[in-house]
């Protein structure tokens, strides 16, 4: 199997520092190119509050405008671990980040997802799922993750 397009959604932890290390590990082999994804929620829902609070709009803007801001500086960062002829470009988007990588793979026709089976948040995980297993049930491609070593295995 040729995977010649690897998304690698990033939440700019260290989860997903692994897992773009694993994606560039198998583009080496493969000679494919790697997408990058941030899918920015926070930023969803503030731009939400201020429809319901019109008087906290400029306040809304201005944290938005930061976080687009930051968000390309951490950008550019992950993209510096890719070598250039296997990087195809980053996008950072709003909205739900599972929903958003899955229109993402589907419209881009990706081969192959490479997420972190963890991110930033383990309080999120355990209250509303995972996002990559959202991510792997609704995919249109494959979907490799990356489990951190420090997960514990269960003897059933």
């Amino acid at each position: 199997m040729q995977f010649k397009k690897i998304l690698v959604p990033i939440d700019f932890s260290h989860f997903s520092k692994k897992a773009l290390y694993e994606a560039v590990k198998l583009v080496g082999c493969c000679g494919g190119k790697i997408f990058l994804l941030h899918v920015e929620e926070d930023i969803f829902h503030m731009k939400q509050i201020h429809k319901v609070h019109p008087p906290l709009e400029n306040i809304c803007n201005k944290i938005h405008k930061d976080f687009i801001v930051e968000n390309k500086k951490r950008l550019e960062e992950f993209k510096s671990y890719i070598p250039k002829r296997h990087y195809a470009g980053g996008l950072i988007k709003e909205g739900h980040p599972f929903v958003e990588i899955v229109k993402f793979a589907r419209n881009r026709c990706m081969d192959l997802i490479v997420m972190s089976s963890r991110g930033r948040s383990d309080i999120k995980h355990a209250l509303l799922g995972s996002t990559a297993e959202k991510v792997a049930r609704k995919a249109p491609c494959a979907v490799l993750i990356i489990k951190d070593k420090g997960c514990k295995v269960v003897a059933l």
